[in-house]
């Protein structure tokens, strides 16, 4: 299962404490080996994933993957970015 929940994008507060962060935990239910959650919270996304080890005893080089996908989306974003910046200037 993968899902997606929005989250709020202003900052929320709990006892006058600033709410960092907001991850999914969806829980595993029979026969399921992996379960992924994705919410949006204050302009940030946060994964959560839950595994049955004896299903996905690897699931350490999933979560090394997913990091590394982030990090590749968020770079070429950011390259898109500065070249359509650089055409609107010229």
């Amino acid at each position: 299962v993968i899902t997606n929940v929005p989250g709020p994008q202003t900052p929320l507060y709990v006892a006058g404490a600033e709410l960092l962060g907001a991850y999914p935990v969806l829980p595993l239910v029979k026969g399921m080996a992996l379960t992924i959650g994705l919410t949006s919270y204050n302009g940030g996304v946060f994964f959560g994933l839950n595994a049955d080890r004896d299903a996905m005893v690897d699931v350490d080089v999933l979560t090394a993957c997913l990091s590394e996908a982030m990090d590749e989306l968020l770079d070429t974003t950011r390259r898109t970015r500065n070249r359509a910046k650089r055409v609107r200037r010229g």
